[in-house]
């Protein structure tokens, strides 16, 4: 692992995941498309811990693309090089200058940057992902510092683009705070958010984790909706030193494949984000009691991920058992896209799930093949519940 992981700024397990689902993304794209446009809409950097900027969400994107070139034209050396070309936007004027040290000394990939706000930037960004003189796949990276500067139908028209696909970074930390603010100026800017006022009949009464799935689940709703996407998950990222969701990252995709190599790429993270946390709290403590522990942060176990955990897992088992019961027949591939929306759920529960019910006679696989024991995507295995079942 990185030296600039081993410590946890509140951005460094998101842009873990970020550079996890990159290393796949690049590799995949890169096998069959003649380009790959990257485009960061709120580049920073932010919170950057090196003087080289290597912990930054741009600097993380230009490496793994380049390392994902590299690796296929090692593999396929008869075969064109991937085009690369990038896309970084940034507001902030000191910002935007220390990202342009880093970019004016890129000459192996073609790069725009401009300083200026993202809204107002749309069509910018759609000229230059169209621009590409090869076909080209744009993949949209949105990490805001707060809950604006990219209202809903302002930003639909990236959101259609086709190919595509987009991860947004939803500040869940803030958004819970305010979300019923009575401010009519704050109210409107949550309209702008997730498209328009139905948000709060979601929200209205629900405290702690309860605010923050519903506040999670409608922007994640809205945006499938409004890219017209196909498949959309979700990623939870804690809070370092307290027991609660920082943030959530969106993750919208039109190939089921990208949803698998999405959560593949937040379960590795969890481990480290887990590690990174014990640290955190550890230090904190230390501070406070001023007494060395016994044991190092990495050996203390917390309870709060398990717990998560569970919640989420629970959530989609139960949504899975009744959807069953009403429906009597789900296609494994319904059933695996649905419970993966959740964060913190992977196909390895379904499967579990799926097993323990068949075993108990709840449930039949309907269209596996002989001796297949585990249903695949793609194969249109059908789950047939058993109307004599006592679940």
């Amino acid at each position: 692992m990185s030296a600039f992981f081993k410590h946890q700024p509140p951005r460094i397990p998101m842009n873990r995941i970020l550079q996890r689902y990159l290393q796949r993304f690049a590799r995949i794209i890169g096998s069959w498309s003649d380009s790959i446009t990257y485009i960061d809409c709120f580049a920073g950097p932010w919170m950057s811990r090196s003087d080289s900027h290597e912990d930054a969400s741009f600097a993380i994107a230009v490496n793994e693309l380049r390392a994902a070139r590299d690796d296929l034209a090692r593999q396929k050396p008869e075969r064109p090089a991937i085009k690369l070309r990038c896309f970084f936007m940034e507001k902030d004027k000191s910002s935007f200058e220390r990202l342009c040290e880093y970019v004016d000394q890129i000459s192996d990939i073609e790069i725009e940057k401009k300083n200026a706000e993202f809204e107002e930037s749309i069509d910018a960004i759609r000229k230059f992902v169209r621009s590409s003189k090869a076909p080209t796949f744009p993949f949209f990276f949105i990490d805001p510092t707060g809950w604006t500067g990219f209202r809903l139908n302002i930003i639909q028209p990236l959101l259609e683009m086709k190919p595509g696909e987009v991860l947004i970074n939803f500040m869940t930390e803030h958004i819970r705070r305010f979300v019923d603010s009575p401010d009519p100026a704050t109210q409107e800017s949550f309209v702008g958010l997730f498209g328009d006022d139905s948000f709060r009949e979601h929200v209205a009464g629900l405290k702690y984790e309860e605010r923050d799935d519903a506040c999670v689940t409608k922007y994640m709703q809205a945006v499938q909706a409004k890219g017209r996407f196909d498949f959309a998950s979700s990623a939870v990222v804690l809070h370092p030193e307290k027991d609660r969701s920082h943030f959530h990252l969106i993750y919208l995709t039109r190939d089921r494949r990208g949803i698998e190599v999405f959560k593949e790429a937040e379960r590795k993270s969890m481990e480290d984000m887990e590690a990174a946390r014990a640290r955190a709290q550890q230090r904190k403590r230390v501070q406070k009691t001023k007494q060395k522990e016994m044991f190092s942060g990495d050996d203390v176990t917390s309870t709060h991920f398990e717990n998560l955990r569970e919640r989420y897992t629970s959530q989609a088992k139960a949504a899975l058992l009744e959807q069953l019961k009403t429906m009597g027949v789900v296609e494994y591939d319904v059933a695996w896209s649905n419970a993966l929306r959740l964060s913190l759920v992977w196909e390895s529960d379904l499967k579990s799930w799926i097993d323990d019910w068949r075993k108990s006679g709840n449930i039949q696989l309907r269209g596996m093949k002989p001796n297949q024991r585990v249903p695949k995507l793609g194969q249109h295995i059908e789950l047939v519940w058993n109307q004599d079942s006592t679940l």
